[in-house]
């Protein structure tokens, strides 16, 4: 990388760098509301509470070299017990509110990028641009601590000026008060000269400090991008076995020497060797200097601090004041410092982070309400739409037309990659096509409101996703729900048996990551739960895009005949490999390569040479094995065999 490009990727105006600060201070301000003020009291009051008790500290040090008056050192030992249980209460008091409040800032700052990601365009969300931007900013966050996490120690700052302030208040008295003139060098430690070379000393040095700060902090950043793709590696081996669904293979095929391998490898080649690299080379000599000049100004401060004491111009009680305001108040102005350089360097990564919180929906949301029709009286029709995917040249679907039947049964079949999955993901608006549109009761769908558009589907998707939460809750898709419609649902997808062996019924838990009596549930018995969701949100259209894959084609067929029944009026659509739900829909399509070749009822493609005839004859024989197995069980049962 040249030095260029790092200037321009590391370094930002400083006019910008404020702007972005105090954007997120913002935007923190409005995630929880008086949260900033309250932190900035906090830390304010308990500077004042750390001053008091240097102040009252020094008087019981001088009381106790000098006069020992017990009841001098019994006041000043109450003042000192009681601003310190002031200001535990005070700081107590304050964390109190906040909890209650429910002003959870981190919690909420984490969720402020999830929450984008979820609620952005889906052709957005899915682009690997966005995903490798996202991940940058989580790698930023939990690695490093950059982005909105160091965006919201800009607060600090208030805490360094009241420091700043309280640390010159005590230490006027180290300059105004005088060695006495018959004293050996007086005349130099009496001299404003003096005070002010130290003073230029201590901040010479202190600025070298920021100085090499600001650069090792510069080369940390380097590494750590540069160590991206390893992270991500290393963080993902060790997710992995936390996936139960990833158990067997594991164990099986031993899988879990490779992921400590790729593990060591992540490690080795990528934050392990960079990190060595750094400590070891200029990074490393950096922090020690760094480190080095904080203990020589230390150092500067006892000497001059002790001269003058020893001179005659203070007792023992205010050397221990004077010391530790000077050290604080050198302290604190360079921590001023450096938090205004790691802000400018932070600034690269809080805009990182906005820009993607500034990613536009694109897709034009409408206005219009779609009609709630009692009479279920939806029609949908593609007209000559075709469909490629971002950053491909090949179309997904193409110069494709149909039109469903209000309350008709649709299967849709074909192999991998014929454009079944595409076809229902336009359906849904989670893409719009580039050429054609698709139109909803004759008006084009783009033109109804986003959201009131996709509540007129629900679909069971292939990856469905059920979070380990009580069953009538995933149900529901909510807290508050209707639990006999919930158990009707359940019992209508085929789980009511399963749900009739559970002994808190709806309030069993799925899975055991929050409770240990959770249930484990089988990919089927997952399924029909899945299914049951869509059903409880009881819209106009049903798609289930090979929700029963994890069925057997026999129970496949039950579930599809049970449901075809359940479905009512409503227009259902189903997408398999399988064809057994076919002959209980009133047409079928078959794509092939982004078109549909063929369309008809289920008799007449079987009646008919093409595509589906040859895939229904070449799973027939399958479904009759399967039907004469399950026969042989049942006699067996009988026989008790």
């Amino acid at each position: 990388m040249s030095k260029e490009n790092k200037k321009i990727k590391y370094e930002i105006r400083a006019k910008d760098a404020l702007m972005l600060n105090l954007r997120a201070l913002k935007l923190f301000r409005k995630l929880s509301p008086w949260h900033i003020e309250l932190e900035v009291l906090d830390k304010i009051h308990q500077t004042l509470g750390y001053y008091i008790g240097i102040y009252v500290t020094a008087r019981i040090v001088t009381e106790l070299a000098t006069l020992r008056r017990p009841k001098t050192l019994l006041f000043w030992v109450i003042i000192m017990l009681s601003q310190e249980l002031f200001v535990r209460m005070i700081h107590y008091t304050i964390f109190h509110i906040q909890q209650v409040k429910g002003n959870f800032m981190n919690e909420r700052r984490w969720n402020l990028i999830d929450k984008k990601l979820s609620q952005m365009d889906y052709v957005d969300a899915e682009r690997q641009g966005v995903r490798d931007h996202y991940f940058k900013i989580r790698q930023d966050e939990e690695w490093t601590g950059l982005g909105f996490s160091a965006g919201y120690s800009f607060i600090y700052i208030f805490s360094d000026i009241a420091n700043i302030l309280g640390a010159i208040a005590l230490s006027a008295g180290f300059v105004f008060l005088k060695v006495p003139e018959t004293a050996p060098g007086a005349g130099i430690l009496n001299s404003p000269l003096t005070i002010l070379a130290i003073i230029a000393v201590i901040a010479l040095i202190s600025r070298g400090a920021v100085i090499l700060g600001s650069k090792a902090w510069k080369l940390y950043k380097e590494m750590n991008d540069s160590a991206t793709l390893s992270n991500r590696v290393f963080w993902h081996t060790v997710n992995i076995p936390k996936d139960e669904s990833r158990a067997l293979d594991m164990r099986i095929y031993d899988q879990r020497s490779l992921l400590i391998h790729m593990r060591r490898q992540s490690v080795d080649q990528g934050f392990g060797k960079k990190a060595a690299e750094y400590w070891a080379g200029k990074g490393g000599i950096m922090r020690a200097i760094q480190n080095m000049s904080t203990h020589i100004t230390l150092g500067a401060i006892y000497f001059i601090v002790g001269l003058k004491a020893w001179a005659g111009a203070f007792g023992v009680g205010q050397v221990t004041q004077y010391i530790a305001a000077i050290t604080a108040l050198t302290s604190h102005i360079t921590n001023l410092a450096y938090r205004w350089q790691d802000m400018r360097l932070n600034a690269v990564n809080l805009k990182y982070a906005f820009d993607f919180l500034d990613i536009k929906n694109n897709m034009y949301q409408g206005s219009l309400s779609t009609e709630k029709r009692s009479d279920r009286q939806y029609d949908i029709e593609f007209k000559d739409v075709s469909f490629k995917y971002p950053g491909t040249e090949k179309w997904a679907l193409r110069h494709l037309n149909v039109k469903f039947k209000v309350g008709s049964r649709l299967a849709v079949v074909g192999e991998n990659g014929s454009g079944k999955t595409t076809f229902i993901k336009l359906l849904c608006r989670l893409y719009d096509p580039q050429e054609g549109q698709i139109f909803l009761n004759g008006i084009d769908i783009k033109k109804y409101d986003y959201q009131d558009y996709v509540g007129v589907f629900s679909v069971v998707l292939q990856d469905y996703f059920l979070p380990a939460q009580p069953i009538g809750e995933n149900v529901a898709g909510s807290k508050n729900y209707d639990r006999k419609k919930a158990e009707k649902c359940l019992i209508d997808a085929g789980f009511g048996e399963r749900l009739k062996e559970l002994p808190q019924g709806l309030d069993t838990y799925l899975y055991k990551e929050f409770e240990t009596d959770g249930v484990q549930v089988s990919g089927g018995e997952a399924q029909k739960i899945a299914i049951a969701r869509a059903l409880y949100k009881n819209a106009p259209f049903i798609i289930l895009d090979e929700p029963t894959a994890a069925l057997d084609p026999i129970a496949e067929a039950e579930i599809y005949s049970q449901f075809d029944g359940i479905v009512g009026n409503k227009t259902a659509i189903y997408i398999s490999h399988r064809l057994s739900s076919c002959r209980f829909c009133d047409e079928i399509l078959v794509f092939e390569d982004g078109s549909i070749i063929q369309r008809g009822s289920h008799d007449s493609l079987v009646e008919t040479d093409g595509r589906y005839k040859e895939l229904w004859y070449a799973q027939a024989q399958y479904y009759k094995d399967e039907e004469k197995r399950r026969q042989m069980d049942k006699e067996r049962a009988a026989a008790g065999i």
